[in-house]
């Protein structure tokens, strides 16, 4: 056969499978079509619930937390009491109004979910809230008035019944002289007849932009209803509609007909309160992307269908030219041999290789762009308080790429001057260069420094720095760390207009006592009296007031986290700086003590809360608070039982967690030691018998019992195969399947790596001889 025959048959061959696939295509065409567009529609759909669903989810949180606050409140025995008081303002009353005052918790500070909250006493018609107390009249009228309401409506509807984890819908308020839209949640307490109502006023705007994002600006609503079908916020609704009932679909996605439209409804009922989700939607928006793509698909589809045959030709005789050389470089074939079909396998095998590049670098960008979310994350756990120990710290560094070096270690606090609330979007913008100037000047002064600095932005006008480094001494590093803070003061008093106020802590030697420093450095740049002459500040050094007594929250914080670790160590090193801090001086006064018996019969409450105790534990917790509650135990004898109860709940979430841990690993030793023989046993297997992860049982595994699971496995694997090697006449082979391994070969490797001679000649010097 001459070059042209060749080169002719070539191209046919490669005409002929175009033919059959335009062909193929033209028949199975419809079916794909009508396949795709349902999957299309079914995915856009399914989306939509998963949005919904999150929604939901974060929704039920916040109100789960509300519930939790209104309840902690309801069962407070100093709110409790004042439930039978008719003259709150009379004898030692006021006293005990204002302790209660004190001790109600400003959650706005915490929380922007919640507006504010008050508690309402019926008996005496008084109504305080955080830092406020009036009688009914002044706080509606200078608190709180919902629109369309008189005082005496408002007052009837109150104490008209009694409340039971009820929400009132959104409605629009004036709170403090400001328009709010609340959602009312209301919790009574005591007496029927004589108690009192918790009220907490939700931002009903938080809801609603939550809403928004799954509600579409053409024609669309969502709205959340209760388990009374009661609209409890919407968007997208007017007034009138929205004083209907929930609409009547079913749970996932639906079709209802709305004001002459069709709607999709998706719809999700939450597990948590039985309230349901819906958003609704025009079906022509919602599908309009899947619409668009079945319409291209099908033009494309036909478009190509019809210029097929034209190009198959063309298409043939370009393909077949690469073959065509390769096939002329290639020995002829003897005479009379049977061809065989040509393929273009390797452009397919190209673009597989390529995609697969493509897709691994765009997965690594994806999460190279997560680093300084998970940098940000770090820094604020750690200026918390939030690590309860040294393996965890790294953990964390290891995993958002973050490397502090040093021996010492030391935080500050930085005020940007000359910027104050309220923010407008021009003051941020400039903040934002102001941060990065600073940013860029700790750089320079810190290449040739011995400390080492890391910023970490705490919003609007703050910095924190955290410097790292050596030294002979912690003097000795807080000296040069204060020559170049000097440095950056000095800098920037004379590169810019705006001031800065920098406030430094004191040297710490473990990283997770960083929160200590950073908490003095914010102690110091509230307190402190600055000037221009001393923009920068160290704690040791400066002359501020002190506290009546030690007990600062992100200390309270931090001692709540070691105690529900049952970080034992670490809780008694904690309570040790406590009580040294408070004593450590003068004697701290009478009622200082009495007050931080308070605040630590707090912390012991809330160790309890969250823990999964049983009920034997926190009455015994229950007991510590009610005798140091007695006002003839002395204070110091209450702080010292508060201090014992904590190290001793302490221990026993340490006991709880080591129970858990040995069982646990019992378990997965227990599953090696039965299926050990099964081939396919793999660290997945495994996971799946512990319902974890596979990465959380390798590091629990490691952590337990010192070896890898690869590593133990052989080792099981090994002693029941030394076993049957002494002990029974099984051939070798026999022996290898019965262990575990696929081959003899492989079990032959693995034997002689464990034992350093083969399994034969292991068998020869320990099976015992005959006589």
């Amino acid at each position: 056969m001459n070059a042209s025959s060749e080169r002719a048959t070539l191209v046919l061959r490669f005409f002929v499978p175009y033919v059959l696939i335009l062909l193929g295509a033209l028949l199975s065409g419809w079916f794909a079509y009508h396949k795709t567009s349902s999957l299309l529609e079914t995915e856009t759909m399914k989306s939509n619930t998963a949005a919904l669903g999150q929604i939901r989810e974060a929704l039920d949180g916040r109100f789960a937390e509300v519930e939790t606050i209104a309840q902690q409140m309801a069962s407070e025995s100093k709110i409790q009491s004042f439930q039978f008081v008719k003259a709150p303002f009379e004898q030692t009353n006021p006293f005990r109004l204002w302790d209660l005052e004190k001790s109600l918790f400003d959650y706005r500070m915490t929380n922007h979910f919640i507006v504010d909250y008050f508690i309402a006493y019926k008996n005496s018609g008084m109504f305080i809230s955080p830092r406020k107390v009036y009688n009914g009249s002044q706080f509606y009228g200078l608190q709180l008035r919902y629109e369309g309401k008189s005082y005496e409506q408002w007052y009837k509807e109150l104490f008209s019944r009694y409340y039971y984890k009820t929400y009132q819908p959104g409605m629009p308020v004036l709170y403090e002289g400001k328009p709010y839209s609340v959602v009312s949640y209301m919790q009574s307490f005591g007496a029927k007849d004589g108690g009192g109502v918790i009220s907490v006023l939700i931002d009903n705007k938080q809801i609603q932009e939550m809403l928004r994002h799954i509600d579409s600006e053409q024609g669309g609503f969502a709205y959340v209803a209760d388990q009374n079908g009661n609209l409890i916020s919407y968007v997208g609704m007017d007034p009138t509609t929205a004083n209907m009932k929930a609409l009547p679909v079913k749970e996932g996605f639906s079709q209802f007909r709305w004001n002459g439209k069709k709607m999709l409804i998706t719809q999700t009922t939450s597990r948590y309160n039985g309230w349901t989700y819906v958003s609704a939607q025009p079906e022509a928006v919602v599908l309009a992307k899947a619409n668009y793509i079945k319409e291209l698909t099908l033009t494309v589809f036909m478009l190509a269908m019809g210029a097929g045959l034209v190009f198959a030709a063309l298409l043939a005789y370009r393909s077949s030219r690469p073959v065509f050389k390769m096939l002329q470089l290639l020995p002829l074939k003897p005479a009379g041999s049977k061809k065989r079909p040509l393929g273009n396998v390797m452009d397919d095998i190209r673009s597989s290789v390529s995609a697969l590049v493509e897709s691994h670098g765009e997965l690594s960008s994806r999460l190279e762009a997560q680093v300084p979310m998970l940098r940000n994350v770090f820094f604020e756990r750690l200026l918390q308080g939030g690590f309860t120990s040294m393996d965890e710290v790294e953990a964390a560094m290891e995993h958002a790429r973050i490397e502090l070096k040093g021996h010492y270690f030391a935080a500050a606090a930085i005020q940007i001057r000359g910027y104050h609330a309220p923010y407008n979007e021009e003051m941020l913008t400039e903040l934002d260069i102001v941060k990065l100037n600073v940013r860029d000047r700790i750089g320079t002064i810190g290449a040739d420094q011995q400390a080492l600095a890391q910023v970490h932005d705490l919003g609007e006008n703050k910095l924190a720095l955290l410097f790292h480094g050596e030294g002979a001494a912690p003097d000795a590093f807080m000296n040069g760390l204060q020559r170049q803070i000097s440095q950056l003061g000095d800098h920037w008093k004379q590169a810019s207009h705006s001031g800065l106020w920098i406030a430094v802590g004191t040297c710490q030697t473990r990283l997770t006592e960083v929160y200590r420093s950073y908490g003095e450095a914010e102690f110091l740049l509230v307190h402190a009296a600055w000037s221009e002459r001393q923009p920068v500040l160290f704690y040791d050094e400066a002359e501020v007031p002190p506290p009546v007594y030690f007990y600062p929250s992100d200390v309270e914080q931090r001692l709540i986290q070691l105690v529900r670790s049952g970080n034992k160590p670490e809780t008694a090193r904690l309570i040790a700086q406590i009580r040294e801090e408070n004593d450590g001086g003068r004697p701290l006064p009478v009622v200082a003590q009495k007050l931080l018996a308070q605040e630590l019969c707090g912390t012991l409450m809330k160790c309890c809360e969250l823990s999964p105790a049983s009920e034997d534990m926190l009455s015994e917790e229950m007991k510590v608070v009610l005798e140091v509650s007695d006002s003839e135990l002395p204070p110091d004898e209450a702080v010292h039982k508060l201090f014992q109860a904590l190290m001793q709940l302490c221990r026993k979430h340490e006991e709880r967690k080591r129970s858990h841990n040995d069982s646990l690993t019992s378990k997965l030793m227990s599953y090696i030691d039965n299926h050990f023989s099964d081939p396919d046993i793999s660290l997945a297997m495994l996971a799946k018998e512990a319902r974890n992860s596979e990465a959380y049982v390798s590091y629990f595994f490691k952590e337990q019992t010192g070896m890898n699971f690869s590593d133990y496995l052989e080792h099981v694997r090994m002693e029941e195969a030394k076993r049957l090697l002494i002990g029974s006449a099984l051939p070798v082979s026999d022996i290898a399947v019965r262990t575990g391994y696929l081959s003899l070969n492989s079990f032959s490797r693995a034997f002689k790596r464990a034992n350093g001679v083969s399994a034969t000649e292991y068998r020869k010097v320990h099976q015992p001889r005959e006589a």
